[in-house]
């Protein structure tokens, strides 16, 4: 599946309210992705790992925003539930284009 740049900033586009620039940076260094690319696969297999697990980011992205914001809730207590989990799908869906 290739998505246009114009496809991209779009599905971006709607997170621009109600997220955290902090957590955000918070997530990319706590959390890293990873790629793997096979010959003979079209996409590439996209990972997040969590507490030393990896874990596939297509078509899983619900379990995962449940999982990270549980890692994360605590530790962001000056957050509101619903901007914390805007920005772990912000995340996501930035790691998942």
């Amino acid at each position: 599946m290739v998505i246009s740049e114009e496809e991209k900033r779009e599905i971006l586009s709607k997170y621009k309210e109600n997220i955290s620039d902090e957590l955000l940076n918070h997530l990319k260094r706590h959390f890293p992705a990873s790629e793997y690319r096979l010959d003979w696969l079209e996409e590439p297999i996209k990972q997040i790992s969590i507490d030393h697990k990896n874990y596939t980011i297509k078509n899983n992205k619900k379990y995962l925003v449940g999982k990270l914001f549980q890692y994360v809730r605590d530790e962001w207590l000056n957050l509101d539930d619903k901007t914390i989990r805007r920005t772990i799908k912000k995340y996501i869906d930035g790691i998942r284009l």
